[in-house]
């Protein structure tokens, strides 16, 4: 039986929850529905197996989004879809006998605004292993989550995998592999020249030349530590994110110096020149941050290095987003990435 349904799709999802009987799974893109939700986490404590793949953006994981670490504490298996490895299915498979699948995102948006629909297929026992199976494939590519760490509001963009802009850089990589016309791939690179991934989809596919860091860089931090952010080797381009927290009480400002080199100590590197923000040579400062007891106050430091060895680094707090940017050129310590055939040896 296969019956498509282009109204009222939660009401018809809920009525097929609820007489799930031993497992439920979901691979959802999109999930903010509380009714639907609230569903999954019944059946759990009335000893239904959940398991739920959804994507880690800011729409999905914030603070006044569903409550994630309930459904966990509860019994259920959480897995988080990236911008690395995106899971943009949405379907639903019960007691391995009946399917959801189609457009319908399980959220609020799509239930009231968009025009949307979904199949429910039942008897179909081949249809419905096969999907069951790819659920399975999916969350073997994935960590399971035992702790959720919600999103900030501050966070939206790094978590944003996905809009128009970013869709068509992709779109056009992928269409340069397809039609081996890797001239354009510089056209992708234009239409969002701050998206990190569509230059890594394009190193992937070999249509540009690898490059890698010749030494690290990092940050001075407390007691003359190092705190490595882009380790020696690492092949270009890339984005590494670092969770640093005060270490004073009502701390209000925190600054680090940025340095490249591969020695124990901060000092014992090279600084980098003297295009800080806020009067600080070669680093980065955050001023105003709340006060608050020493570890609370939670602050994170991007390093992203693009394929034409720009550095940024992206300093800001958590708490309230007070920001700062420290960007220089880096390509005195880029090489180009020797391929395997010219490590040879000619007469071998």
């Amino acid at each position: 039986m296969i019956k498509p349904f282009f109204q009222n799709i939660r009401k018809e999802i809920l009525s097929e929850l609820n007489q799930a009987e031993k497992e439920i799974i979901v691979a959802i893109y999109w999930f903010t529905n509380h009714e639907l939700f609230e569903k999954l986490c019944e059946k759990r404590e009335n000893g239904v197996s959940i398991l739920l793949i959804v994507h880690n953006d800011f729409i999905n994981n914030r603070e006044n989004g569903l409550n994630f670490q309930k459904f966990i504490d509860l019994g259920g298996e959480l897995y988080f879809s990236d911008a690395d490895n995106p899971m943009h299915n949405k379907f639903c498979v019960i007691d391995g006998k009946v399917l959801i699948n189609g457009s319908y995102n399980w959220t609020y948006f799509a239930e009231s605004k968009n025009n949307e629909n979904i199949l429910l297929i039942k008897n179909e026992e081949e249809t419905v292993k096969a999907f069951r199976t790819e659920f399975d494939n999916l969350k073997n590519g994935l960590e399971i989550v035992d702790k959720v760490t919600k999103l900030t509001k501050f966070e939206i963009d790094e978590f944003n995998g996905l809009n128009s802009r970013e869709y068509l850089a992709n779109d056009i990589i992928y269409e340069a592999k397809a039609t081996n016309r890797p001239e354009i791939v510089q056209e992708a690179f234009k239409i969002s020249p701050e998206n990190i991934s569509v230059q890594k989809e394009a190193v992937k596919l070999n249509l540009y030349e690898k490059r890698k860091l010749i030494c690290s860089i990092g940050a001075g931090i407390k007691d003359n530590q190092y705190l490595v952010g882009v380790e020696k080797g690492t092949l270009l381009p890339i984005t590494i994110t670092r969770e640093l927290k005060t270490i004073e009480n009502e701390q209000v400002a925190c600054k680090s110096i940025i340095y490249y080199g591969d020695k124990e100590f901060a000092n014992q590197n090279k600084q980098m020149p003297n295009k800080g923000i806020n009067g600080l040579a070669g680093g980065v400062v955050i001023r105003g941050l709340p006060k608050l007891p020493a570890g609370e106050a939670r602050m994170k430091m991007i390093f992203t290095i693009d394929l034409y060895a720009k550095l940024q680094v992206k300093f800001y707090s958590l708490d309230n987003g007070r920001t700062d940017f420290y960007r220089v050129d880096v390509k005195n310590l880029v090489e180009n990435e020797e391929l395997e055939s010219e490590k040879l040896n000619p007469e071998e």
